[in-house]
């Protein structure tokens, strides 16, 4: 079965949406990540979570070639709103013709509320034939086996693990090897994203596939022999930063396009050979 491939438009932090899909498009991807991180990077903000948003986007990608299987749609599980907020979520995904939504679960202490949320939101997902992927985050979805038992203990099918190579890079703070906890967390797994991070004098920073500190060819190998038929997301985050492993940050300065066409164009072409 051939991969799905796609690239979030986080790329493109600091330039529209429309924008985001214009240039992925001149790139020949096929597949795009539309993504909303609560209170960090929007290009869908809460309202534009509904059905006349949801013809707007589909609209624009099917203008360009474009299609979507996954939505990043990060935000806290545990609230008493997130229920209905992640509804909406859901109903947008399937209007934009998704499968996967990725989100956070929520912090450690608030186990309770999430416990308490998560059947409804696992009985939605797959009443709309979707998949919620939850993202390691160093909270309630943490490392290696703790991740395997937290998704089984869950208990519903359409509950599964959105692995994010930089995470797990970051919240270890460099002491763990992704390629490996991809192998450990494999049964879990329905969707990845792909990050490369780099440290220069102290400050961590995304960059192309293939230029980081992580094993691209160690995780692409993985991939192949363990999870040959889960679609990845080359998620780039190229505005964040972090001195010493401390909470991340953005920077004003936002990159100029010609800049991000190229490391999208390197992380391609990248991941194109760690997978071959």
């Amino acid at each position: 079965m051939d991969r799905v491939i796609s690239v979030s438009s986080m790329a493109f932090d600091g330039y529209p949406p429309e924008t985001a899909l214009d240039e992925l498009a001149s790139l020949s991807v096929r597949y795009v990540e539309p993504a909303s991180v609560d209170k960090v990077f929007q290009h869908l903000t809460e309202e534009d979570f509904c059905d006349a948003r949801a013809a707007w986007l589909r609209g624009l990608m099917a203008a360009r070639g474009l299609s979507c299987l996954s939505l990043s749609a990060h935000m806290d599980l545990s609230r008493p709103d997130s229920v209905d907020r992640f509804h909406r979520r859901l109903e947008f995904a399937r209007a934009i013709g998704a499968g996967i939504v990725n989100t956070i679960a929520g912090p450690t202490a608030a186990l309770a509320g999430f416990r308490a949320n998560i059947p409804a939101i696992a009985k939605r997902a797959a009443a709309l034939g979707l998949t919620v992927a939850l993202e390691n985050h160093g909270d309630l979805v943490d490392r290696g086996r703790q991740i395997v038992e937290f998704i089984e203990q869950i208990g519903f099918p359409a509950v599964r693990l959105n692995y994010d190579t930089g995470n797990a890079w970051y919240y270890a703070k460099g002491g763990l090897d992704p390629a490996a906890e991809l192998a450990e967390v494999a049964p879990v797994v329905a969707h990845v994203h792909l990050k490369a991070p780099r440290v220069d004098e102290g400050v961590m920073r995304w960059v192309a596939l293939g230029d980081g500190v992580v094993d691209l060819a160690a995780i692409g190998g993985v991939l192949r022999d363990r999870l040959p038929a889960i679609p990845v997301s080359i998620e780039l985050s190229l505005r964040q930063r972090s001195r010493n492993f401390e909470p991340r940050w953005r920077t004003p300065e936002v990159p100029p396009l010609p800049e991000i066409r190229g490391i999208v164009h390197r992380s391609l072409k990248a991941l194109e050979s760690a997978l071959a």
